[in-house]
């Protein structure tokens, strides 16, 4: 932003807390919109990167379901949203979503 990009965060605050993104708040090329990607959104944009995704323990146990949602319909409607605007995409998740890895299945 600092060098004239404009940034557009979309964020349910499920896991994340605005205190992480205060700094930027009022900034002129900072946008923040509450939402949750598990439902479409039609922004104008040339990059994506979507990083929703619950990763503590604790958020993915309490509500499983929320997050195999963010995961898959999310990022449908993230690869979705990059066709129809062509923009990029990076998708980053964790892998503490698959469980913990000291747990065989075998």
């Amino acid at each position: 932003m600092k060098q004239g990009h404009e940034v557009v965060v979309v964020d349910n605050f499920f896991t994340g807390r605005k205190h992480n993104i205060e700094q930027w708040i009022g900034h002129k090329n900072f946008e923040l919109i509450n939402h949750d990607v598990v439902e479409p959104i039609l922004v104008e944009v040339d990059q994506i990167y979507h990083l929703a995704c619950p990763a503590s323990p604790p958020h993915y146990m309490y509500n499983p379901i929320k997050t195999i949602k963010t995961s898959t319909i999310g990022t449908l409607n993230m690869l979705g949203l990059a066709k129809r605007v062509r923009a990029r995409l990076l998708l980053a998740s964790t892998s503490e979503v698959y469980g913990d890895p000291q747990v065989s299945i075998a």
